[in-house]
């Protein structure tokens, strides 16, 4: 009579329903604007790649650049001015980059001092269904006279506006532009490392790359400018100055299938089997 081996069988049973498969990272969604060609201005990017980069819910735009504040040197930054653009930086290669800043309607580009924090920058949305563990990365630079601070947000919800939650130490900016070169620096959140699940299989996850105030500066009160001190920082002038993008990508691992009901009924049958012939033997 031929004797199963139980635990080669229950191996074979758990490979067939892919329970012993590893974990794969996908991209869910990219913005790689060195691959869009010059196209200005472009407040709304395409994603460029990723398993979710024709969804619906992958969406990039910028924030509080349309506003009607009036600076003290007398400009109201009202209109929005994001574009893609040719930078020479070295480090880039290049490539095109996204850039957010304001256009005044008198002169300069420069983002308001009027602006409540976490009110200007930009965001990216996507769904992150059938994935787990999602980690977020972008390169990005500031112009010497952009803002240095920025402070990282998720939504599980994106149509909560009240849902934006901080995560992530608060970032310095490092100065790059088309003029002085420099290097174009990589920030990275891992949702998962952080213990933070709730962004797993999320059909409607954002994320926001927005100014912060400056913590030395007035009290945590004013933005700082990007070329100033981190000790003694300088206000910002809203006059110029601006954030460049080279690449966001959002990724995750593929979720575990769920063991299907007639494999569990198999393994416990083969389990049985495997009880039966060892009390036989004895």
């Amino acid at each position: 009579m031929t004797r199963i081996n139980v635990p080669a069988a229950i191996s074979l049973v758990l490979v067939a329903c892919g329970a012993g498969a590893a974990a794969q990272a996908d991209t869910i969604a990219e913005w790689n604007f060195g691959t869009l060609g010059i196209t200005a201005p472009d407040n709304t990017p395409a994603a460029t790649n990723g398993v979710a980069a024709s969804s619906a819910a992958t969406t990039a735009g910028s924030l509080g650049m349309t506003n009607t504040y009036t600076e003290s040197n007398g400009n109201d930054v009202s209109t929005t001015y994001d574009d893609i653009l040719v930078d020479t930086d070295s480090t880039i290669g290049n490539q095109d980059v996204w850039r957010i800043r304001g256009a005044g309607a008198t002169s300069g580009n420069g983002w308001s001092t009027n602006a409540p924090e976490y009110s200007q920058g930009a965001q990216f949305t996507t769904t992150t269904s059938g994935y787990n563990d999602i980690v977020l990365s972008f390169n990005w630079a500031s112009t010497a006279q952009g803002v240095q601070n920025m402070q990282v947000q998720y939504n599980t919800n994106v149509n909560n506006a009240g849902g934006w939650t901080n995560v992530g130490a608060l970032l310095v900016a490092t100065i790059a532009n088309s003029s002085t070169g420099g290097t174009f620096q990589t920030d990275t959140i891992d949702f998962g490392a952080l213990g933070i699940t709730s962004v797993n299989n999320d059909a409607n996850f954002g994320v926001r790359l927005v100014s912060a105030y400056n913590p030395n500066l007035a009290g945590g009160t004013e933005y700082a400018a990007a070329n100033s001190s981190l000790t003694v920082p300088a206000e910002y002038n809203n006059n110029s100055g601006n954030w460049r993008f080279a690449d966001v990508s959002i990724t995750g691992t593929v979720a575990p299938v769920p063991l299907p009901a007639a494999a569990w009924l198999l393994l416990s049958g083969l389990g049985g089997l495997g009880l039966f012939g060892r009390r036989r033997s004895a």
